[in-house]
């Protein structure tokens, strides 16, 4: 699989938790749950999705996020409410796929 489709699909299962995020809305369950359950979700995606990118791409992604959030899966819950997010916040960030590394090896 080429990185370009490793990454069209990763986009496409982060893309998809806002689905499952607007079935746990309307089954009324609480903004709280709700970002928990969507961020851990997403560092989940992250994680499956960088162990299947090869090197040297690898490296340098998980180099960049650690650089970004000091953790090599992306920013923490404790993180981002730290930071002031809302649970809503965290749920709109935890369902919109991040950009690719600017300085990718490939290019």
């Amino acid at each position: 699989m080429t990185a370009d489709r490793l990454r069209a699909d990763y986009e496409a299962c982060v893309v998809a938790l806002r689905a499952q995020a607007d079935i746990m809305r309307r089954q009324a369950i609480a903004p709280e749950a709700i970002a928990r359950a969507m961020h851990a979700a997403r560092r989940r995606i992250a994680g499956a999705f960088k162990e299947r990118t090869s090197e040297p791409l690898r490296a340098a992604v998980y180099a960049r996020t650690l650089a970004l959030y000091g953790d090599p899966l992306g920013p923490t819950l404790e993180a981002l409410r730290a930071r002031g997010k809302s649970w809503d916040d965290i749920i709109e960030s935890a369902t919109r796929p991040g950009r690719a590394i600017p300085d990718d090896p490939r290019r």
